[in-house]
């Protein structure tokens, strides 16, 4: 399967989380835009930066993670610009592959993935990039499940 992105917005996200951004542009201050759920209140909060190479075009995918207690929040360093690749479950619990919604995000754009949504494992393009990622972790085994594709999606984005 070859998937094309689309530019992130937060209303075309919304049913899989937020998107924090300047809306009106300078000077703009937002408190309390966004949220990080933790349904375990044994968790403790994990601050991780990471800095990675970029994908390679057209970027190749070959699986989806998901957060069961807890949201994710993705902010980029120095214009990061990222990959967004998201889906519901099916009722088995499974990645719905019919239902995947695909996104390019500019460095401006930070991403927060609502607890339990299907996402890939995050994606530089273009050039190399960084983030910060902050995500409730208990350090067992169901922080994070991951689901491996039968077949690497394609994925084409601007470059």
């Amino acid at each position: 399967m070859t998937l094309t992105t689309a530019p992130l917005t937060s209303s075309a996200f919304a049913r899989f989380g937020m998107v924090l951004m300047a809306e009106s542009g300078l000077p703009e201050y937002n408190s309390w835009a966004g949220r990080l759920d933790n349904l375990r209140p044994e968790a403790r909060l994990n601050i991780t930066y990471m800095s990675m190479h970029p994908a390679p075009f057209p970027a190749e995918i070959n699986e989806f993670e998901r957060h069961p207690f807890s949201s994710q929040m993705f902010v980029p360093l120095a214009g990061t610009t990222h990959l967004i690749i998201v889906c519901p479950s099916l009722a088995n619990g499974d990645p719905d592959l019919d239902q995947i919604s695909a996104f390019h995000a500019d460095g401006g754009q930070t991403v927060i993935y609502h607890a339990n949504i299907w996402h890939t494992p995050r994606t530089v393009l273009n050039q190399p990039g960084a983030f910060i990622m902050l995500r409730w972790d208990a350090k067992t085994s169901r922080d994070t499940e991951f689901f491996r594709l039968e077949k690497p999606l394609q994925v084409t984005y601007p470059r």
